[in-house]
């Protein structure tokens, strides 16, 4: 295995991208989940909170001032312009916390097994950034049907997967591409696999 490997982990929507992640932090790997960082970026008090406010008013607020990333999801997956306008906000300071991160991690540890998952990954050009691009994919019946799983309705889940660039694309340009149809174990499985396949 080389002396550090630096991964971009993204898939498709309720494909399994947590799985893997949880799977490489289990054997070791420092996991950077780009998710979090946007929660942390949106929390009340901080210039992107104050950003994304102050572009979709005081409606996205719960009763403690924080965010309600529900009623923002509606909002945003609905019209593609307004999608347009929170990941220009949001983007920037999330990738910032990300790049500060990895590049820290690999100054304490010049010896290191890395992966941001970011969802996005190819929809926002990032593939440059990385060792390789790891990707997860599921069928858009399977995708569907966790998706509503979690509490979205059909019309919902359906705009989710609209604003992704079709799973097919995101497995053909990625260096290692997973099947995530099956049970978790099945996709940790391919991911023993892969990075046993490594050293």
């Amino acid at each position: 295995m080389s002396a550090s490997l630096s991964i971009g982990l993204t898939g498709g929507i309720a494909c399994g991208k947590s799985t893997l992640a949880d799977g490489l932090r289990a054997r070791g790997w420092h996991v950077i989940d780009t998710d979090r960082i946007a929660h942390r970026v949106m929390q009340p008090g901080g210039e992107t909170y104050k950003n994304v406010v102050d572009a979709f008013g005081a409606s996205i607020l719960q009763p403690d001032l924080s965010i309600d990333r529900k009623v923002l999801g509606r909002l945003v997956f609905a019209d593609p312009l307004l999608r347009a306008k929170l990941n220009e906000i949001t983007h920037p300071a999330i990738r910032s916390v990300w790049q500060r991160e990895r590049d820290e991690r690999a100054r304490t540890h010049p010896t290191y097994f890395l992966a941001v998952m970011i969802p996005l990954l190819f929809e926002c050009e990032l593939e440059q950034m990385f060792s390789a691009v790891w990707c997860v994919g599921a069928s858009r019946v399977t995708q569907m049907n966790r998706l509503k799983a979690r509490g979205f309705s059909e019309p919902e889940a359906a705009q989710r997967l609209a604003s992704q660039m079709p799973v097919a694309e995101k497995m053909a340009r990625s260096s290692i591409a997973f099947w995530g149809e099956g049970t978790p174990a099945a996709l940790l499985l391919q991911l023993g696999r892969v990075v046993d396949g490594l050293s």
